[in-house]
């Protein structure tokens, strides 16, 4: 049976003070209001100016009014539940821990079995998808790569593949157009059981990226509004970068990007009040010399992180980015550098989702035997956050009287009980062979652990009538839509 293990934060982290976050709130609310925002949507043009926004039909400009805008967001639950199929999968937004997904869209893999590098394939969906059933580290899976060899039906075998081979949430970041959307509601329903029942407990939820700066994209914006009501909870991510898409100083890229997520919230409220939505703010670097994309700095750390403050003070979850970063190959001196400040960060922060397991370069390579590194990651942060257990149990008062000076604790019983307790890496720690025999590398180790997983873990299976079911609105969606 598949298991998830949420982060629950002892300690938190204030990477901005309560002034910084209403300066940063009341700057947003003056750009959306005297600035605007581009929404390349007739309806959704429609939508806000039946609301009372100022829209410029030409131009496709929206000017919010702060009022309409606090309004709007008012109306957004603060928690939510997404839903897996398995029992102790579901995920409980409430702000009492962080749930970790992996990183998606990468659009190379190394082979599984040449290490070679090629274009990524739904296959490469299905495999990773049953290592996240494996791994409790990761609660929800966002498809890592894109299904290639799948046309312009990719999404959707995306999800057909998610579906098939892991009983963990899953969140889809590439189904985009109103039809398509459809498609995968269709698809939602045969995971739920019907319409009712996928918007009481929803097996998928969308994350729509928006278009910096300042600009939402047409497919996704017109995306969302169907998801939205449906019931389907959709979340926006702003990806400014300092420098190009955004000014060169955090602070003026967490306002870009607050702008561009709470105005496309917005407009989910206005469509569907009560949609269940979340914020998403993932930042980046220009390099002033080679204007090239780089997301292993500390200016997208703190921004990443003070995101998740900022989605609090709307009302809304957070999703935050971790993991993620710049270095080409596992096993690095760089990767186990810059995987740790973001992830870490936005825990303490308390962000309620969190993605980036299982990627490189700059999350457009799958290492499949990455997402093993990542996990150990994962699980230090997880003892790192959860603190020091103070209770009597914790304390050993009784046990250490019992010892007393210059004794031995391994044969208590208290210890017995806890030394099972004590996670021990086992990438770092290995257990030596017993025959003398040397010890693989740790990048050869990782790999065999990968490999072990994907040849004995199976996922608890759909039922051959959902099977059947998903098969044949892929083939709809292919008539319709064009394979």
């Amino acid at each position: 049976m598949p298991s998830i293990k949420p982060i629950r934060p002892r300690f938190h982290l204030e990477v901005l003070s309560a002034t910084q976050r209403e300066a940063i709130k009341s700057a947003t609310l003056r750009v959306l209001e005297q600035t605007g925002v581009k929404f390349p949507s007739e309806r959704a043009l429609r939508v806000f100016a039946e609301h009372g926004a100022w829209v410029d039909m030409a131009t496709q400009i929206v000017r919010l009014p702060p009022d309409l805008v606090l309004e709007a967001m008012g109306r957004a639950p603060r928690s939510y539940v997404l839903t897996g199929r398995a029992e102790g999968t579901d995920l409980t937004l409430d702000g009492t821990c962080s749930y970790f997904g992996t990183d998606g869209c990468g659009t190379e893999t190394l082979d599984f079995t040449t290490g070679e590098r090629r274009p990524s394939c739904k296959e490469d969906v299905a495999r990773m998808a049953r290592v996240v059933d494996y791994l409790p580290s990761v609660a929800f899976y966002w498809p890592m790569v894109s299904a290639q060899d799948c046309g312009r039906l990719a999404p959707l075998h995306e999800l057909d593949a998610s579906f098939n081979s892991t009983a963990k949430h899953v969140q889809t970041e590439t189904v985009m157009g109103a039809r398509p959307a459809q498609y995968a509601l269709r698809m939602g329903e045969v995971i739920a059981g019907d319409r009712e029942r996928m918007r009481a407990r929803p097996p998928f939820s969308v994350l729509i990226c928006t278009i910096a700066p300042l600009g939402q994209d047409k497919e996704g914006i017109e995306a969302g509004m169907v998801y939205a009501e449906a019931g389907i909870p959709v979340g926006f991510m702003a990806m400014p970068n300092m420098g190009s898409t955004a000014p060169a100083v955090p602070g003026g890229a967490l306002v870009v990007g607050n702008a561009e997520v709470v105005s496309a919230l917005v407009l989910m409220q206005l469509v569907a009040p009560g949609a269940p939505v979340f914020h998403s703010i993932l930042a980046s670097v220009m390099n002033p010399r080679t204007a090239e994309y780089i997301v292993s700095t500390p200016e997208k750390y703190l921004c990443n992180a003070a995101a998740v403050h900022m989605a609090h003070d709307w009302g809304v979850p957070s999703l935050a980015g971790g993991f993620g970063v710049d270095a080409a190959e596992p096993a690095s001196w760089q990767l186990g550098r810059d995987s740790v400040y973001s992830a870490l960060m936005c825990t303490l922060a308390g962000t309620d989702m969190s993605v980036g397991l299982g990627m490189l370069g700059a999350s457009t390579l799958l290492a499949p035997e990455q997402i093993i590194f990542d996990d150990e990651i994962y699980h230090t942060h997880r003892i790192l956050a959860e603190g020091i257990d103070t209770s009597s149990d914790g304390l050993a008062l009784d046990v250490i009287a019992k010892v007393g000076p210059r004794g031995h604790f391994l044969a208590q019983k208290h210890t017995r009980r806890h030394i099972q307790d004590l996670w021990i890496p086992e990438l770092t720690h290995p257990r030596q062979p017993l025959d003398g025999t040397p010890m693989p590398g740790i990048q050869p180790r990782a790999k065999a652990k990968l490999d072990s997983i994907l040849a004995e873990h199976q996922p608890q299976p759909l039922e051959e009538a959902a099977q059947a079911e998903l098969r044949t609105i892929l083939e709809a969606a292919a008539q319709e839509l064009g394979s």
